[in-house]
């Protein structure tokens, strides 16, 4: 009989992996099923054992542990049912539904506002799909030209909420969509229309635009790992979209207009929470939802060629990749390729990632997503943690100092002004009871 559980006994240090990875690591994680060998690799990596969680030193898994990425904390979500529960992957998958459930559209009130896309408290949600499709019309005088990103930049920042106060997922569109290339090696794109849409000076006319963003709650769609559960009366789940200031998307000499209506058709794919009996009592059934899945950019600004350091925000479980861009000003970016060197370092000497040139690294990036990742004119590039091997790439950025991204910039570079460097943190770490 299985058995019926108030709350969890335990967090389980699972976390995700795709079926390329698990055939090439099968091997590694036997090996590392020996606790010595572990300590000796860890030791050898720089993590500091007495820092980390007891159960690290004696599994072959890191323990995913500590807090939310995001303000808050997720001491205000619950992810687990307030009735008897039992948490059986395994029943879950057999008795479950999956629901693709279209919502009720949400009209564009304009550039710089707000939509809000509140979840029904039904079911465990795995993906919010956002759809937009309207009518960009250009006219007057002076020149309007979009800059790099358009359209998914229409989205300045895109949030997954969960009661108000905790920040699962906070990005930009354009990171939405540079994560999705990377995870679907730069699929064949027929959805998103702007094609009238000149990436230069923009003529006077009406033009269709639709892009798509997807919100991924979990980290991939075979294991859920990462899903929410929505059908708990105390959790209030929202996807709130803050739309870009026109002056951020166009660039408008004087004279020229700007307008663009339209609205944001949603989705949400959600699995179907059923009952088991114990006994003589009914338990409702979920899947392992003792981890949250992460996603955070920030602005890193600087002013001259040199020595760009990014330091990384020491978030609690495992980093599964860290993405960059840099911003050359409004309409540019310092390509890639154009560096002296991208290195990923920690505890002020430790470099394990040194890519000079970085032409190293931008192959590896092509050979992983069959090609670079470009949205729209903008290069994200990548440090990939879990697409060889994730049992034995990833970092616990809590267990290391001084964690930063280095880019060296060399002096025939010209910054402009109002340069940054775009950088995105992806990261499984524990859900709370």
């Amino acid at each position: 009989m299985e058995t019926v559980l108030e709350r969890p006994a335990t967090l389980r240090g699972d976390h995700t992996h795709n079926l390329r990875a698990d055939i090439r690591s099968r091997k590694a994680s036997e090996q590392l099923q020996d606790p010595r060998v572990l300590r000796k690799l860890l030791r050898s990596a720089g993590y500091d054992l007495g820092e980390l969680d007891p159960a690290l030193r004696q599994r072959a898994l890191p323990s995913i542990r500590g807090g939310a990425t995001g303000a808050g904390g997720v001491s205000f979500l619950s992810n687990l049912p307030p009735d008897n529960y039992q948490m059986n992957p395994a029943l879950f998958e057999q008795s479950t539904e999956r629901q693709d459930i279209p919502q009720a559209q949400v009209p564009f009130n304009g550039f710089g506002s707000t939509s809000s896309f509140v979840l029904q408290q039904v079911g465990v949600v795995a993906l919010v799909r956002l759809y937009f499709t309207g009518t960009l019309v250009v006219g007057g005088t002076g020149a309007v030209t979009s800059y790099p990103g358009f359209p998914h930049s229409l989205a300045a920042n895109v949030t997954l909420n969960a009661n108000g106060q905790t920040k699962i997922i906070s990005v930009r569109g354009t990171t939405l969509r540079a994560r999705r290339q990377r995870i679907f090696r730069n699929a064949t794109e027929t959805i998103t229309s702007s094609a009238g849409v000149p990436a230069g000076t923009i003529s006077n006319g009406s033009y269709p635009i639709a892009f798509m963003l997807d919100v991924p709650i979990s980290h991939d769609m075979f294991s859920g790992t990462g899903w929410l559960l929505a059908q708990n009366p105390s959790t209030t789940l929202s996807v709130d979209v803050s739309w870009a200031n026109q002056a951020d998307v166009f660039s408008i000499a004087a004279g020229g207009t700007v307008a663009l209506t339209g609205s944001t058709q949603w989705e949400v794919t959600s699995f179907a929470v059923g009952q088991a009996m114990a006994g003589n009592t009914a338990v409702t059934v979920i899947p392992d939802l003792t981890v949250f899945h992460g996603m955070l950019d920030k602005p890193t600004s600087f002013a001259a060629a040199g020595t760009l350091q990014a330091p990384l925000i020491r978030t609690a479980g495992q980093l599964t990749a860290y993405s960059a861009n840099l911003r050359n000003g409004p309409g540019a970016e310092i390509s890639p390729a154009a560096l002296t060197s991208i290195k990923f370092r920690y505890g002020g000497n430790r470099i394990p990632r040194d890519f000079n040139p970085p032409q190293m690294l931008l192959q590896k990036n092509m050979d992983d997503y069959n090609g670079l990742v470009v949205v729209n004119g903008l290069t994200y590039t990548f440090f990939d943690f879990e697409v060889d091997n994730p049992t034995r790439d990833l970092f616990l950025p809590e267990s290391l100092v001084e964690l930063q991204a280095q880019f060296d910039i060399p002096t025939s570079v010209t910054v402009n002004s109002g340069a940054y460097l775009l950088s995105m943190q992806e990261s499984l770490y524990p859900a709370v009871g």
